[in-house]
């Protein structure tokens, strides 16, 4: 993502019942955690920025995208695009949780979602992505596609009122145990009572989707610290787990994130 004139706006709504929540489910695939829309190097007004306006040469390659990833979508949990020609190209690409069907079109639902919500914020913008809880969304005219980017978009804790400290114990170990498969680009482990799942998007290679993955348990465990669940997502990797260590009642609380 292109760090210059970037304007990100993040919307988390959280609910108490999301402590106990299955990550398996698709169910709160729309739960919206991140947008951005990344605004042209141009001053308003200028003929420069005129070419991302609504109508332009650009703005028809980045609708042209758009639908090519709603479409994939049908078909593929993750996929990338790239439209246009010098000065007007736009990359694109999607990722879905990969524990959504494409056959029941949960996948699919997500991506169209989630490019209605683009074209609704980031009219005018030079590139958009959006986090929601099923699926990643982003569109740039500079290349990153298969660049290895750790930049932190969202983290959510749990805050429950009391746990069982043995069952976090055995919950941490499992997270680090999926992180340091170091095999797929998905990796998820179902315990008794508890789940970590870990996944980069599709363009990393194995080695930096190693190393995303590790920066992330870092991250959770360092911004968590000890809680019944809780989730990190980096720019091309999270990492989440769940336990039932909370005790009583529960609630969260999601850290905002600014960008330069």
């Amino acid at each position: 993502m292109s760090p210059i004139n970037t304007i990100i706006i993040i919307s988390v709504v959280i609910a108490a019942a999301y402590l106990i929540r299955n990550f398996s489910s698709p169910s709160d695939s729309t739960f919206f955690y991140y947008h951005h829309c990344t605004q042209p190097n141009y001053f308003r007004g200028s003929s420069f920025f005129s070419k991302y306006l609504p109508g332009s040469s650009y703005d028809s390659n980045v609708n042209t995208l758009l639908t090519s990833l709603v479409n994939s979508a049908d078909v593929f949990t993750y996929n990338h695009f790239t439209v246009g020609t010098y000065g007007k190209t736009v990359h694109g690409m999607h990722h879905c949780r990969s524990d959504l069907s494409t056959r029941s079109d949960d996948c699919a639902r997500c991506v169209a979602q989630a490019v209605r919500i683009l074209q609704s914020l980031c009219a005018g913008a030079a590139g958009g992505a959006l986090l929601l809880e099923g699926c990643f969304v982003e569109y740039e005219n500079t290349k990153f596609l298969g660049v290895a980017n750790k930049t932190l978009l969202a983290r959510i804790c749990g805050t429950p009122w009391g746990y069982s400290s043995d069952e976090l114990t055995k919950t941490s170990e499992m997270v680090s145990f999926v992180v340091d498969a170091e095999s797929v680009p998905y990796r998820a482990w179902i315990g008794e009572g508890a789940q970590a799942v870990a996944q980069c998007t599709g363009d990393l290679s194995v080695s930096d989707c190693n190393g995303c993955l590790k920066e992330a348990n870092l991250q959770l465990k360092s911004l968590c610290g000890i809680t019944a669940w809780g989730e990190v997502h980096l720019a091309k990797c999270y990492v989440r787990y769940w336990s039932r260590g909370a005790i009583g009642h529960g609630n969260a609380f999601a850290f905002l994130l600014e960008s330069n």
